[in-house]
């Protein structure tokens, strides 16, 4: 039953968060920036990692110095560490935001994991997608409990968009952050 909380809290949060995507924040960062090709996309650095923790993505045994990791298989997002800005709208507060990148198939799934600091807290390990259009959509649990879910646009090497909480009375909270690659 717990489970069956959890998803309708993070379905409701990709609902209102989605609604939130079609500010002016999304349409001028498509203006602005154009779409990367293939052939310009970032890449994956052994270095744009943070230290090694439980966190961080282990290559498969399979895998040799060299040859191309199946942790980023997709061009429209890069594997890697993005930093920036983060703002809790429900408690106008500001804080800095760290959003790794672990893995991207080519199919588009994606294994994150989220940091809040110096002014908001909170640690997630989230999943989802990201679509051919750079339509990233991310959820998972914090290390409060909280549900949380992100959407957001890539645009080459920045990350902007939305993030609801919502805790287990349904309390929810919402923000916003711009996160880019280093």
């Amino acid at each position: 039953m717990k489970n069956l909380n959890s998803l309708m809290i993070v379905l409701c949060l990709l609902i209102v968060l989605g609604c939130k995507c079609q500010s002016d924040l999304f349409d001028q960062a498509k203006k602005e920036t154009p779409t990367p090709s293939a052939a310009s996309s970032p890449t994956a650095s052994p270095t744009s990692t943070p230290k090694e923790d439980e966190h961080s993505p282990k290559p498969s045994p399979s895998e040799t110095p060299g040859s191309k990791s199946s942790l980023n298989e997709n061009p429209r997002l890069a594997t890697g560490t993005y930093t920036g800005k983060c703002n809790n709208v429900t408690y106008n507060q500001t804080g800095d935001l760290l959003l790794r990148i672990d893995s991207v198939d080519s199919a588009g799934n994606v294994k994150a994991y989220f940091e809040a600091s110096n002014g908001l807290k909170g640690k997630a390990d989230l999943e989802g997608t990201v679509s051919s259009a750079g339509k990233l959509e991310l959820s998972g649990t914090m290390n409060d409990g909280q549900s949380v879910a992100v959407s957001s646009t890539v645009a080459g090497n920045t990350i902007s968009g939305g993030f609801g909480l919502a805790d287990s009375k349904l309390k929810t909270q919402s923000g916003n952050f711009t996160v880019r690659r280093r």
